[in-house]
């Protein structure tokens, strides 16, 4: 039988344990994928002074009223369907990329560049899909049409209209995220010079002056650093002891579950 002494003892550590463990904050904020499918809890995640640092997001008044705004690409409506995407190469953002020269590969290619005009990407004279060739002098339109059920239907075209659709998502999340990190780097400028409440800008400039209070000297760069290929411990799914973000409201030290398990165990059978 257990000496009375250290029962008491363990059931004391155990009460302590249960009394610390109530001030424990564990939350999941995972890192914004810029998506569109972002819930309010993500972050975008950055490394201060190599602590890490779940940022706020801005708001798009925010940046807006900074005049922070990188692209108007919306990936989503360009490859909402084959159609859309043909008509986007004709008239809007892909009018003028050099993408175009991978579409059509299978066929001979759909596009070429000028040699007379600065290598600038343009439309051949006629293009071959299937059994139909097409003069696209006579008549852009009739080419343009003719590739919709390409990228429809034809096994090669898909892959290639997935190709282009994959690093124009691409290109608008990083333009999205490199929006928040010039914000911030702004922000900690305009507060430091004329340091104005910007109450639309909240609660990203809240979290942006505890940070500059914490590390007066550093400079507005250093808030806009990412992570790098360290990976943050954003708390979410399952997570290793080392990884888990434990915050205490008391004096208590931090302690894994497992080490506390460990303590308790040995208490017993001293």
């Amino acid at each position: 039988m257990l000496p009375f002494k250290n029962t008491v003892a363990s059931v004391g550590l155990l009460l302590l344990i249960n009394i610390s463990f109530q001030g424990v904050k564990s939350e999941c904020l995972p890192q914004c994928k810029f998506d569109g499918n972002d819930g309010n809890d993500c972050r975008d995640w950055g490394l201060v002074d190599g602590k890490f640092v779940p940022w706020y997001l801005g708001s798009r008044q925010c940046l807006d009223l900074h005049n922070i705004k990188i692209s108007g690409l919306d990936a989503g409506s360009i490859c909402a369907s084959a159609t859309t995407f043909v008509n986007d190469i004709q008239h809007g953002y892909l009018s003028s990329s050099n993408a175009r020269l991978g579409l059509g590969v299978s066929e001979g290619g759909f596009f070429e560049q000028d040699s007379k005009n600065d290598n600038m990407v343009v439309l051949k004279n006629s293009i071959t899909i299937g059994r139909s060739t097409y003069n696209c002098e006579t008549s852009k339109s009739t080419c343009y049409n003719a590739m919709k059920p390409y990228f429809e239907d034809d096994v090669n075209g898909k892959k290639e209209m997935n190709q282009v659709c994959q690093k124009l998502y691409d290109q608008g999340k990083n333009d999205l995220q490199l929006e928040q990190i010039i914000l911030r780097g702004r922000l900690c400028m305009d507060y430091r010079n004329v340091n104005t409440p910007v109450p639309i800008c909240n609660p990203l400039l809240d979290q942006l002056k505890d940070q500059m209070k914490q590390y007066p000297n550093k400079s507005c760069n250093s808030f806009q650093m990412g992570v790098g290929s360290k990976t943050p411990p954003h708390g979410c799914g399952k997570t290793s002891a080392a990884t888990t973000v434990l915050s205490f409201k008391g004096a208590l030290p931090i302690f894994t579950m497992s080490a506390l398990a460990s303590l308790v165990i040995a208490n017993l059978y001293i």
